[in-house]
């Protein structure tokens, strides 16, 4: 029992790393886009200005990429404070090796559920962006691997671009594979947390009502 407990909760800790990184990653990317962006119109705009050439740029762009910045920013920091949390808890589980005595196990799940009802909707949120992010991993890594796709009542052609794209089309196809398999397996894990923190809640309720009517 205690080795299914411990295996289990290996993997729960693994999958939510994996998911942290994954936030951590494409809210980096979503804001390096944002900047390069608006560094681009930004540029467009002072050509415009300083020379008599008239150079091409867009407000409502620029605005889209102010807060594809702003908005990749701010969900690096939300999630990195996530994985700090469980970063720490991961080390301590790894730092036990493959023998963890009972008491440790039950901490630090005691532990893990406390980081995740305090990041709860964060958390929800996390694995919805882990998910999209997959999927557009796996769209770009199609899209930039192929130079001509034709489908046909004869069946689907298609040729690669360049053979210096392949690298770049399996990182990202396993990027996609990962983050998709992580946010389904966590997902699942997260809603037996969620079962589990509401049980906790309704005992803690019915505890306060106890104590309420002994003290009456």
């Amino acid at each position: 029992m205690h080795e299914s407990a411990l295996a289990r909760f290996r993997s729960e800790i693994r999958h939510f790393y994996v998911i942290t990184i994954a936030n951590i990653v494409f809210a980096a990317l979503v804001m390096a886009f944002g900047i390069s962006v608006i560094v681009g119109e930004a540029v467009s705009m002072y050509e415009t200005f300083s020379t008599a050439q008239y150079v091409i740029y867009s407000p409502v762009v620029l605005f889209i990429a102010l807060v594809a910045a702003l908005t990749g920013f701010r969900w690096l920091l939300t999630s990195v404070r996530v994985f700090e949390g469980i970063e720490m808890i991961k080390g301590d589980l790894d730092g036990m090796g493959g023998e963890v005595p009972d008491e440790a196990l039950t901490r630090l799940i005691v532990s893990m559920l406390s980081h995740y009802r305090d990041n709860r909707a964060t958390i929800r949120t996390m694995i919805l962006v882990c998910t999209l992010g997959g999927i557009c991993s796996f769209l770009l890594g199609l899209a930039v691997s192929l130079e001509h796709l034709s489908v046909s009542p004869d069946g689907i052609s298609f040729t690669i671009n360049n053979y210096l794209v392949i690298p770049f089309m399996l990182l990202t196809l396993g990027v996609a594979l990962v983050s998709l398999a992580s946010s389904y397996y966590f997902s699942r894990f997260a809603n037996v947390w969620d079962e589990r923190l509401d049980e906790i809640e309704e005992s803690e309720a019915l505890l306060k009502e106890t104590l309420e009517t002994d003290r009456r």
